[in-house]
């Protein structure tokens, strides 16, 4: 196992993941992601990553076809007005810099590293208020500082 993603989701709002990898024996935090849903930018690469958990090692993939899939399923559908290079060129950075070590493509096969999944849906008591990153971060902060203390009693084999 590389690592973990933690997953933390409020509804509409926006969406935190934190990458932590094994480096010199120990899983360390990798700097947070925040997809905020109010922005083109936010939608797009929440999308992407939501998508790409689904997607099992090994089976096929055409970076074209899975672009058209998600506009065609996401963003056409909902009239949402983001183009298809926009998707291309979240996905692609997700390939080169941001989720290099859990998702790659080798040839026409997906590559999915193994990695442990945290997914976790804020609770919103009120929905009819908008819902601040700043006023979760502290408990975000501590389940994955709690999952990490986890990892890190695991023992590694080889």
């Amino acid at each position: 196992m590389i690592g973990a993603l933690i997953v933390v989701v409020a509804a509409g709002q926006f969406v935190s993941v934190d990458r932590v990898i094994r480096s010199n024996q120990k899983f360390k935090k990798q700097r947070r992601i925040i997809f905020y849903l109010d922005s083109k930018a936010g939608q797009v690469g929440s999308t992407l990553l939501l998508e790409l958990l689904k997607l099992t090692n090994g089976s096929e993939f055409s970076k074209p076809k899975f672009v058209r899939m998600i506009d065609e399923l996401y963003f056409q559908s909902q009239k949402i007005n983001i183009s298809s290079g926009e998707i291309n060129e979240a996905l692609s950075r997700i390939f080169r810099k941001t989720m290099t070590e859990f998702f790659s493509v080798s040839g026409r096969s997906f590559v999915r590293s193994p990695f442990m999944l945290h997914m976790h849906e804020l609770k919103i008591t009120n929905k009819s208020s908008k819902i601040n990153y700043e006023n979760f971060k502290h408990k975000i902060d501590d389940e994955s500082y709690n999952i990490i203390k986890k990892l890190n009693q695991i023992p590694i084999m080889g």
